[in-house]
């Protein structure tokens, strides 16, 4: 009798032993799934593919550090998995910039200012990018451009929408019409816009990208195309693409300075007209009043309080 009832509790014993080996089996699948789940959730946030077009390095790679969070000690990015960067650099083995290098994308061809080039290695960026299905919204940016936000606001507003942004600014130039090949659309529409700036959606993208053997065959004697070809052609291929978002503009062009209150304290440098010498806070205040992002046409010795810029 007492070998039969040890027997039992010693049956008892490993059936508990076992359920207890389950439910710890359990708890811990459970707690893998979930983690899991959690880690996919950050991994796949939409991503703003930022298409950097330089000469070589940033006229202020101080600030654009700033901007994307780059800790010095280890180069990594608090907001690593909201963005993506791309380079092409007319001088690719002079570019030093943490944030550019190593960034260049495979294919690689000779710029010029004002030739159509330009435009060409603009969708070459675009098409690397697009590659990356976590990218949700592209920007073409130069070196001489300056974020006027913080990351989190700059996310936040592109984000916001699934729209395509271009700054439209007036129709002149209608001489560079003239050289297009096969215009889809009457010199009377022709448009222009900055060559920075814009805010492309993952649809628009891929037309862009898939266009660019038509682009070379029709645009390659206009001058100055990347002030026109994207607005222009993109009201083309969609019909539904509303060219004319004049309540949103992402990038501040120099141009539009005498626009502004504060356009004394917005100085431009007297050698290079086309220059920002120095932006007050009360200049970026304004800026941002007007939904600026970006403001375009600094250089290396631009005077402004990055703190302030970044707030």
């Amino acid at each position: 009798m007492n070998f039969i009832k040890n027997k039992n509790i010693n049956l008892d014993l490993d059936l508990d032993l076992i359920v207890g080996l389950i439910v710890a089996l359990i708890i811990i699948l459970i707690y893998r799934l979930f983690n899991m789940k959690n880690e996919t959730f950050e991994t796949n946030e939409p991503k703003i593919a930022f298409l950097f077009l330089t000469y070589n390095n940033l006229k202020r790679p101080d600030i654009w550090n700033k901007f994307f969070g780059i800790d010095n000690s280890d180069n990594s990015s608090k907001y690593s998995n909201k963005y993506t960067i791309y380079n092409h650099a007319k001088e690719k083995d002079k570019v030093t910039d943490i944030l550019l290098k190593n960034k260049h994308i495979p294919e690689h061809i000779e710029t010029c200012w004002g030739c159509s080039n330009l435009v060409e290695a603009n969708i070459l960026l675009m098409k690397e990018a697009i590659k990356d299905s976590l990218n949700k919204k592209f920007i073409l940016v130069s070196d001489s451009c300056l974020p006027i936000v913080s990351f989190d606001k700059f996310y936040k507003e592109i984000m916001k929408d699934d729209k395509t942004y271009i700054n439209i600014h007036f129709n002149n130039n209608l001489e560079r019409f003239d050289n297009i090949i096969n215009p889809q659309f009457k010199k009377d529409e022709f448009t222009k816009h900055s060559g920075s700036g814009l805010v492309t959606n993952q649809k628009h993208t891929k037309i862009l990208v898939s266009e660019l053997e038509n682009y070379r065959k029709n645009w390659s004697n206009v001058h100055v195309p990347d002030e026109h070809y994207f607005g222009n052609i993109l009201r083309v291929l969609d019909p539904d693409f509303n060219l004319n978002y004049t309540n949103y503009k992402v990038i501040f062009d120099i141009w539009a300075r005498e626009n502004l209150n504060t356009k004394e304290e917005l100085n431009m440098n007297k050698e290079y007209y086309a220059l920002i010498k120095s932006i007050s806070n009360n200049a970026i205040d304004e800026l941002r009043t007007k939904k600026f992002l970006i403001a375009r046409k600094v250089d290396k010795d631009t005077e402004v309080d990055v703190n302030y810029l970044l707030s």
